[in-house]
């Protein structure tokens, strides 16, 4: 049997109370819905919506409460039973006060128990950021959508400050004290405004839901099209579930009744609730704020019941039950439909009056069923009810008691003239007629049938000779032609419908009933007026959930009465109006630009284009009236022209052809003219026919005969089409309107209607002042003018949007061309319609500040609508027109714009000019973007349909940095003004506020988001740059700034205020104003440590304001990712101070703190974006590194520092949900495997930084019990990465956060092993060793790196935007890079500057921008991928410390040096990228080779190194000349380094090799294997001529040439080194031929002793270090008795003696010693010289005795300081310190390099003197060795002396260097009398030397 799925709605208590679940309040729930469209998020919304109890009470939604019930009570029991809830130890909850409340609850509300309990259980997770709401905010108030009713009292939507019950209320005191905040009256308070919140968010949530289902139905396109395109589909599904269960059709599975029978009742229950009041806190007596709270949350409630039936209504396919249209007319009439309802409260009622009353009429409307009803009359019969169906079932129609009812209601309204009930009764009349005139129809039938059937009747009874079968058969056919009644009669009866219209007409009126109610809603009621109202007051302010397809939903039931108001409404201005609003509602022109383009067939204007009945009796009615009535033609073309649904594939708007060309033309017949005749073929006179032709533009002084000589003579151009529009020809009929002088006819003549607006615009501006449209003027009016114009933009608009296929694009702009052409047809030469238009606009700015009407200001605005309109088109019209246009004024300086809002706009507190600007400027500002690649590199057109081609694109650059100045000039002085204003409409205040904080944005990403690194005047975004420095500099100032910086604050405190109420109808307007501003003030404080400002203002203030910031993000989860970037800008910025950074937590406040890190505790659940909780965690993890002490403790403990020190450690961490984010993160990565990869990474990243900055994270991880073993598991788990998958971007995607994830717990397991060494447990490494197979292998290999796809992107992209270069899109730190496909180029800036070219998209979204994300995906995995090295780097070098002599892990260092060394050779990577990480391999690899040599490792894969270093070494270069003098030096000496180490491994020190022996080659083993031996030994041999013998000489003549700086005084011993170690090979010694051949060839000695004459030359700071070097190169080289032969045989000493430095050493008079200076030359004579005569001596023998006695006696003054150097001295400091003077003064300090002198000189001496005794017999002659004047019996007992004194020795012994210093610290190895290592040292050497000394005299 499957386990029982837990329960997501409500699950176990103690998930809850522990904080390891987040309840899904309904609130969260319907703004979770909502964010969708925006943030995806993950699962949790959809599994916490499609869980069974979810679904189940959204399914009763329409019941409020479920009432207590025993079952309830049980389960609730069991819930709260100590089994399972475990009571807190810390004080967490307590579970007996969580019972208490819940009983409380369930009998105050009446609630059952486990609904109750569930409600205290979110109070109690939502206390934090309710308690930080009421800590920091004194005085929030309600700012909510107040409306005018149907009345007319307010006309559209406006703001009201009021007092909402439902809002925390202000406190007396600056804040609320936490002790009231925790009491538990407040407690209590907070669970029923909880319980109120629940109750009102279930309705709103299901009806989202149920919208969203039936807003796709009929749309064609499935779930995923239109507005949902972006919403998932099991939003559908489940909103279908809940339809499925409802059955609008019959009878609801819950309940059994009909849905909408059950909405009604709720209905009801509710406005009876509304009436009876609360009865909450009944025990305390009536309390007005609960009252309130309750009054208002009911009004909520009715609202969205009203909202959920009236959009199931509207998808009904059918009549309406009697029985649910009976019980709403009932509910409306008690209740006077809402228009003379009185209830509690009325000050909340008045807010939702407007909503209230129009969804009463729009429900009542809908709920008739208009179309289906008036289809259905003319089939309506008795038997259309079927036997077996209720009376109340059955359609309303066929229910005459239900029809009688609704007459007499909707009469009764109709009588009180109830303007709410006036669409109902108007859509009653036309039912009523509608019946009428079936009943009058089936009457006439009816009698005609009873004639025949009389007169059949009595030709039978005439006739005798009729037959009785004839008779039968006649009366049965007669019978066939009459209408049996029910009964069985033979006589006709009247027919059902006759029946029900003389039942339904039985009512007291006045005259005819339905001409009664027709006029009482058209006459009494102003239903016209109703309709327009609703339409524009309501349905589109009101419907814009959905993007406003709600609203246009709305307005398609409005359709249905306007339609059918046609057949009792004759065309008239009311009626034209009214359909207009109900076609356009109050949209205007910038919110059609922002409809989506999937909204086609939800436009109303779409069901009026395909309708004949409207287009018949409306629109073509109005175009036959035109030009003579112009209003209404250019209203509705104008409210069509937005219609997108009937475009086909060219982009040719659906009114195009009805513009372009008519057949009739309506004017005003001149008094004067008489050139007509009545026709000859008709009787009627009002047919006429012109007998000369007719000038349609004619003043009062034309004549009647036609001028063309006077046209020819005008500037116009003379074509058939401009004379067509300018004449109406001869022959010409005309239908005479109007009788009455002057005549009114209409020609029926073609012409293009859109080409005489044109003319008609052209005479407005010729005139100097416009007129009213008289008949006897041909000049429009301004009205006219303006709508001209608005429709001409709209043209422009829709052809913009019209492109549906991505093809289409440049035929679009054809197709605007053509409309442009078309009106401009009729103008003269010179002009065109945008000259025209622009002149217009002139002329109308020049009558400012005087023209203050609105007409003046309504003709501005649409000219701006037409210049952004004509951007998209021809940009280059648009740009110098302002650039020389007064709106700016850049040639005078007086902007013309400043003068409007200062003289007019202002003053109105109405900002539509404003906004008009704004929108331009947003505009210009994304030409400015798109086409400056084209305006850069121009390209010529390769086809029909090329852009170059079509758009032109050619502007000056000086006029656009111009015109944007001046523009942003202007606006960031309206934003700092703007404070100060006063709006009538509160929502004109955000939408500025919200452009302008995006266009400033905009600017600035455009200029600084992408690493050009181009001169200012060539880069992309050149154009903005003046503008975006004169934003840095207003809001980057330190001082003087000209922003009012607290104005960011008001803007914050706003959306805070409005975001705590989804209740205020706009909240989205403060929602996206807050947004903004939060993104702007980050994007500035980014910049400004871009570009290294000081700090600003700006960032002071925010600093002051964090506390704001953390309520803020508590206060609507949209805010949230915002806040959190702002706040981990202002955390980096704080830590690039020299001193203390500002503290985020002083800033904060404790309490504000305290609540702000509860709040964020709960990370991003229980919504659980994918986008928020890696910012989270980015967040913590700055806070954790980056100065912010106090701030982090408080992050990694969970209290903050002050109440940690006051709380009991028992105690720390307890909060209300518990612990601290750091276990928050421990616990969440004990499960990685569930965890999004990118969330995982981010929260091992915060563990990384927290434990690299606080140590003690690391013993707080190790106590965790799950945490280390679960991250050492799952990487030893991973999959390893395949190469093959990173050309595939979602799978490339999922690998690259593998990959960091990965490095990160590499990461986490170094710092534990470093932790675990240094406490002694050394197991952990060896246990981790085994999991570590793929962090080995994986971090070695050579990142991922596709060349090809990089290379030939830049090839293509650079050959197809000439002079763009790709790496100009490299984002900036101004938008931080996030792994992905916009992760090191900037897609979305991309896509801003390269949108409008086809290769960039292409077809199928298959153009560049595919290959973009494609090289960003790719460079994401080599970024994870080089990250992984390092932390394998890390964690490997710490390995090595703890398991060095391990024979496993040896195993593991040599393949990780092998694989770093073959990876560096086969490198494909870009040198950029290779030189860092190859650098890093190498140094990785010489880390372990080192620790491998330094443990004498024995296994036998590390002599394989050697020549994997040395096929490194060359890959790299083996010409030292050239690799040491480049960039790569460094490497390069790594290598060489490695290749010393390697060859370290084959030396006879090497344990591996057996012990040391003289002739190790002659063991068994290696006889058994030659060829490996000889494959060392030729490498080594390779190895001693190219980079020893040959490097030495090309460093030695490169340092002499040059004295380049890139030859290190390290590189020669480094040389030495691999020499010494190379002569160390076993079997060396068997290729002294090669060697003295390799050496000769390169006269390595010769340029040894150059060297060492040069050093005084290169010495620095009279340091002859080079001295040193080429003397111990010479003595390694002496180390092999042939290469010393060789040395001797060139003279080598000779070449020494004479070099200056040597000179020098012997000129001193008293010898140089350790403590002279330069130090260096002691060294060269202790460690050079002396060793170097030792080595020949011995190479050579005794016939070299005389050769070295000489040279050693040319150091006499050294050789006698040596005799006397250990000579005891009393009165020598006692102090073993360096003595800082030379000479006598150092007598009696002793060093280990004197001992070292001493046995040198013994041992060289004692040679000497045995060869000079043996004489002859030796071969020499005893007279040719000189004596070495070397007190060797002196240095004997001073030896003694200080053997026999060890006190004193441990006195005068002075270290020398970091080596001998660090034995001084050291104990000694042995016990005795000596203190430390050194003083043992220098005791043993000391006996040492005695030996030799003895050795002399024995």
């Amino acid at each position: 049997m499957a386990p029982v799925r837990e329960s997501i709605y409500f699950p176990p208590l103690d998930k809850c109370l522990d904080g390891r679940h987040e309840l899904f309040s309904w609130k969260t729930t319907y703004i979770g819905l909502k964010e969708l469209e925006y943030n995806p998020g993950d699962e949790s919304l959809e599994r916490h919506l499609t869980d069974s109890q979810t679904l189940d009470l959204l399914k009763r939604s329409f019941t409020p409460d479920l009432e207590p019930t025993s079952e309830a009570r049980s389960t609730f029991n069991t819930k709260t039973s100590a089994i399972n809830t475990v009571p807190s130890t810390q004080g967490r909850f307590d579970i007996n006060q969580i019972k208490d409340d819940s009983l409380w609850l369930s009998t105050e509300a009446k609630l059952n128990e486990v609904a109750a309990l569930r409600i205290v259980v979110l109070e109690r997770q939502t206390r934090p950021a309710e308690h930080l709401q009421h800590s920091s905010l004194a005085d929030d108030r309600s700012i909510a959508l107040g409306a005018g009713s149907l009345n007319g009292s307010r006309s559209q939507p406006t703001f009201s400050v009021s007092r909402s019950a439902l809002l925390p209320q202000p406190t007396s005191n600056e804040s609320l004290p936490s002790e009231a905040f925790d009491s538990d009256v407040a407690r209590r308070a907070r669970l029923i405004k909880i319980y109120l919140a629940e109750r009102r968010y279930r309705l709103k949530t299901c009806k989202y839901l149920v919208i969203t289902a039936l807003c796709t139905v009929g749309d064609g396109k499935g779930a995923s099209s239109g507005r949902f395109s972006s919403t998932p589909k099991w939003v559908d599904s489940i909103g279908n579930d809940i339809l499925s269960a409802w059955d609008i059709k019959g009878v609801s599975q819950y309940g059994g009744r009909n849905i909408f029978l059950s909405g009604i009742d709720s209905l009801r229950a509710r406005i009876r609730g509304l009436e009876e009041g609360s009865n909450l806190f009944r025990d305390q007596g009536v309390q007005e704020s609960v009252e309130a709270a309750w009054c208002e949350n009911q009004i909520i409630e009715i609202v969205a019941i009203l909202e959920t039936m009236l959009v199931m209504l509207g998808n009904l396919t059918q009549m309406s039950r009697s029985g649910v249209v009976s019980s709403w007319f009932r509910l409306m009439s008690d209740y006077g439909f809402f228009e003379i309802f009185e209830p509690p409260f009325r000050g909340l009622y008045d807010i939702r009056e407007l909503q209230l009353q129009s969804l009463s009429s729009l429900v009542s409307i809908a709920i008739l069923r208009i179309p289906y009803a008036l289809y259905g009359i003319e089939s309506l019969s008795a038997s259309a009810s079927s036997e077996g169906e209720s009376a109340g079932s059955a359609p309303y129609l066929l229910n005459p008691d239900a029809c009688s009812e609704i007459s007499e209601i909707l009469v009764n309204a109709a009588s009180e003239c109830l303007r709410v009930a006036s669409p109902a009764v108007l859509a009653w009349s036309i039912i009523l007629q509608g019946l009428r005139e079936q009943a009058f129809i089936a009457r006439e039938t009816r009698e005609t049938r009873q004639s025949i059937h009389a007169a059949e009747r009595f030709r039978i009874t005439a006739s005798p000779d009729v037959d009785h079968t004839d008779q039968t058969s006649s009366r049965s056919s007669g019978s066939s032609l009459r209408r049996l009644s029910s009964t069985g009669s033979d006589a006709p009866q009247t027919t059902f419908i006759e029946q029900l219209l003389d039942q339904v007409l039985l009512i007291e009126v006045d005259g005819d009933p339905v001409a009664y109610l027709a006029r009482a809603a058209v006459d009494g009621s102003g239903v016209l007026n109703v309709i327009a109202t609703l339409s524009t007051n309501f349905c589109t302010p009101f419907g814009s959930d959905h993007r406003g397809k709600w609203g246009l939903k709305m307005r398609h039931v409005l359709m249905d009465l306007v339609k059918a108001s046609l057949t009792l409404v004759d065309y008239q201005p009311d009626l034209i109006e009214t359909t207009l609003a109900v076609l356009s509602g109050s949209e205007n022109y910038w919110q059609l630009l922002g409809r989506p383009r999937e909204f086609r067939e939800a436009e109303p204007a779409a069901v009026f284009l395909e309708d004949d009945t409207f287009m018949n009796r409306l629109f073509y009615e109005a175009q036959s009236r035109f030009p003579y009535e112009t209003l209404p033609f250019l209203k509705l073309s104008r409210a069509l022209a937005v219609c997108f649904a009937d475009q086909g594939e060219e982009g040719i708007p659906a009114l195009w052809p009805k513009l372009a060309m008519t057949n009739s033309f309506t004017s005003v017949l001149p008094l004067s003219f008489a050139a007509y005749r009545l026709t000859e073929d008709d009787d009627d006179s009002s047919f006429i026919q012109l007998t000369a032709s007719l000038e349609t533009f004619q003043s009062e002084s034309a004549t009647a005969q036609p001028s063309y000589k006077r046209l020819k003579q005008s500037n116009s151009l003379v074509t058939a089409e401009s004379v067509n529009l300018r004449w109406i020809p001869e022959g010409t009929k005309g239908l005479v309107l109007s009788e009455t002088k002057p005549l009114v006819v209409r020609w029926y003549h073609e012409y293009s209607p859109l080409a005489y607006l044109g003319i008609l615009l052209n005479s407005a501006l010729m005139r100097d002042s416009m007129t009213g449209d008289s008949p006897q003027s041909n000049s429009p009016s301004p009205d006219a003018v303006t709508e001209i114009i608005d429709l001409l933009s709209l043209l422009l608009l829709t052809t913009s949007k019209g492109e549906l296929l991505r093809t289409s694009y440049f035929i679009a702009l054809d197709m605007a061309q053509s409309i442009l052409d078309n009106a401009s047809e009729g103008l003269n030469r010179g002009q065109d319609i945008i000259s025209v238009i622009f002149d217009i606009f002139e002329q109308e700015l020049g009558r400012q500040p005087q023209g203050t009407d609105g007409a003046s200001l309504a003709i501005l605005n649409r000219c701006i609508q037409f210049a952004q309109a004509l951007l998209h088109t021809m940009p280059d019209r648009v740009w110098p027109f302002l650039g020389r246009s007064a709106l700016l004024g850049i040639k005078d300086g007086d902007s013309q714009l400043s003068v409007v809002l200062a003289s007019t706009e202002i003053p109105m507190a109405k900002y539509d000019f404003l906004v008009g600007c704004i929108h331009l400027y947003e505009s210009l500002i994304d030409d400015a973007a798109s086409h400056a690649v084209s305006r850069k590199t121009p390209t010529r057109p390769k086809g029909r349909y090329d852009s170059s081609q079509l758009q032109s694109t050619g502007v000056s650059q000086t006029v656009m940095k111009k015109v944007l100045l001046s523009f942003q000039r202007i606006l960031l002085d309206v934003y700092e003004s703007i404070p100060a204003w006063k709006f009538v409409q509160t929502d004109q205040k955000l939408e500025i506020n919200s452009r302008l904080s995006t266009i400033f944005i905009q600017v600035l990403t455009c200029c600084f988001g992408i690493e050009d690194l181009s001169d200012p005047d060539e880069k992309l975004g050149g154009s903005l740059i003046p503008a975006a420095e004169h934003t840095i500099n207003v809001f980057l100032a330190t001082s003087g700034t000209e922003i009012t910086q607290d104005y960011f604050v008001s803007m914050l405190n706003e959306g805070v205020a409005q975001a705590l109420s989804v209740e205020s109808l706009n909240t989205s307007y403060w929602i996206q104003q807050t947004i903004s501003a939060l993104r702007l003030v980050t994007s500035l404080l980014r910049l400004n440590t871009l570009l290294e400002y000081p700090q600003s203002n700006l960032e002071v203030q925010m600093l002051k304001s964090v506390s704001l910031l953390a309520r803020c993000y508590t206060s609507y989860p949209s805010f949230r990712q915002p806040v959190v970037e702002l706040l981990q800008v202002l955390v980096h910025n704080a830590d690039r101070v020299d001193g203390q950074p500002a503290s985020l937590l002083g800033h904060m406040g404790e309490d504000t703190a305290s609540q702000f890190l509860e709040g964020l505790l709960t990370i991003d659940e229980p919504l659980c974006s994918k986008e928020l909780s890696p910012f989270i965690w980015k967040l913590l993890s700055d806070v954790a590194s980056k100065r912010q002490q106090w701030f982090a403790i408080s992050v990694l403990t969970g209290e903050t520092p002050r109440k940690l020190v006051r709380k009991p450690l028992s105690e720390s961490g307890s909060s209300t949900r518990g612990g601290s984010l750091l276990s928050v993160a421990l616990d969440g990565l004990s499960n990685i495997g569930r965890l999004p990869l990118r969330t995982a990474s981010a929260m091992l990243e915060f563990v990384v930084l927290a434990a690299d900055s606080w140590p003690w994270i690391l013993a707080t991880a190790e106590q965790h019990p799950y945490f280390l073993t679960a991250i050492t598991e799952y990487i030893g788990q991973v999959e390893t990465v395949s190469n093959t998958t990173q050309n595939r971007s979602n799978q490339a995607g999922m690998e690259y956060y593998k990959i960091q994830l990965t490095s990160h717990i590499t990461e986490v397991l170094a710092m534990y092993t470093h932790y675990s060494l240094q406490n002694g447990k050394r197991s952990y490494a060896k246990d981790l060793l085994p999991n570590l197979g793929y962090v080995s292998k994986a971090a070695i290999t050579s990142p991922n790196y596709n060349a090809s796809l990089q290379s030939n992107l830049r090839q293509n992209f650079e050959a197809k935007f000439r002079d763009c270069r790709l790496t100009t899109f490299k984002r900036t730190p101004l938008r931080p890079a996030v792994l992905g496909d916009s992760f090191y180029f900037d897609m979305e800036t991309m896509n801003h500057f390269l949108k409008l070219d086809p290769s960039w998209q292409g077809r199928n979204r298959d153009g560049f921008i595919a290959e973009i994300a494609r090289a960003n995906v790719n460079l994401s995995v080599v970024e994870a991928q080089i990250s992984l090295f390092h932390s394998w780097k890390y964690l490997a070098v710490e390995l090595t410390k703890s398991l060095a002599d391990d024979a496993d892990y040896q195993k593991v260092m040599v393949d990780v040096v092998t694989d770093c060394l073959r990876t560096n050779t086969q490198n494909t990577l870009p040198q950029a990228i290779f030189e860092r990480l190859a650098q890093s391999r190498a140094d990785l690899a010489f880390t372990l080779l080192q620790s491998l040599v330094k443990s004498r490792s024995s296994r036998p894969e590390i002599k394989s190194v050697l020549f994997t270093a040395w096929d490194a070494m060359r890959a790299h270069g083996s010409d030292l000349t050239t690799v040491l003098d480049n960039d790569h030096a460094a490497y390069a000496r790594t290598l060489l380094k490695i290749l010393c180490l390697s060859i370290q491994a084959h030396a006879t020190s090497y344990p591996s090799q057996g012990a040391a022996t003289q002739e190790p080659i002659q063991n068994d083993d290696s006889r058994a294997k030659p060829t490996a031996a000889n494959a060392t030994l030729f490498t080594v041999l390779e190895i001693l001529k190219i980079i020893v013998a040959n490097g030495f000489r090309s460093l030695t003549a490169l340092l002499h040439d040059a004295q380049s700086p890139r030859v290190l005084p390290s590189d020669f011993a480094l040389l030495s080194a691999i020499l010494r170690t190379s002569l160390l090979i076993p079997g060396i010694d068997r290729h002294t031929t090669a060697l003295l051949s390799t050496f000769a060839d390169a006269q390595t000695s010769r340029y040894a002793a150059t060297l060492l004459s040069w050093s005084d030359q290169l010495a620095t700071n009279r340091d002859p270090i080079y001295g040193e070097l080429s003397i111990n190169f010479l003595l390694e080289m002496s180390g092999m008795p042939a290469l010393a032969e060789s040395l001797a045989v060139e003279g080598i000493l000779n070449h020494i003696c004479n070099t200056n430095l040597i000179k020098f050493l012997r000129s001193s008079n008293k010898g140089i010693g350790p403590f002279d200076q330069p130090a260096r030359l002691y060294n060269i004579w202790v460690r050079g010289i002396l060793p170097l005569l030792l080595n020949l001596l011995h190479a050579v023998g005794a016939s070299m005795a005389a050769e070295i006695a000489a040279n050693l006696n040319q150091f006499s003054n050294q050789i006698a300081r040596a005799s006397s150097m250990f000579t005891f001295d009393n009165s020598s400091s006692s102090s073993a310190t360096v003595p800082a003077v030379s000479g006598s003064t150092t007598q009696g300090y002793i060093t280990l390099s004197m001992i070292s002198e001493a046995q040198t000189l013994a041992i060289i001496t004692s040679v000497l003197d045995t060869y000079r005794r043996a004489g002859a017999s030796a071969g020499v002659v005893s007279a040719e060795i000189g004596e070495v004047k070397w007190e060797r019996g002196r240095m004997r007992e001073d030896v003694e002396m200080w053997l026999q004194q060890k006190g004193a020795l441990r006195e005068r012994l002075v270290p020398v260097g970091e080596r001998e210093e660090g034995w001084g610290r050291m104990d000694a190895v042995k016990d005795g009398e000596v203190g430390n290592r050194l003083e043992e040292r220098a005791v043993e050497e000391m006996g040492v030397l005695m030996m030799l000394l003895a050795e002399r005299e024995e």
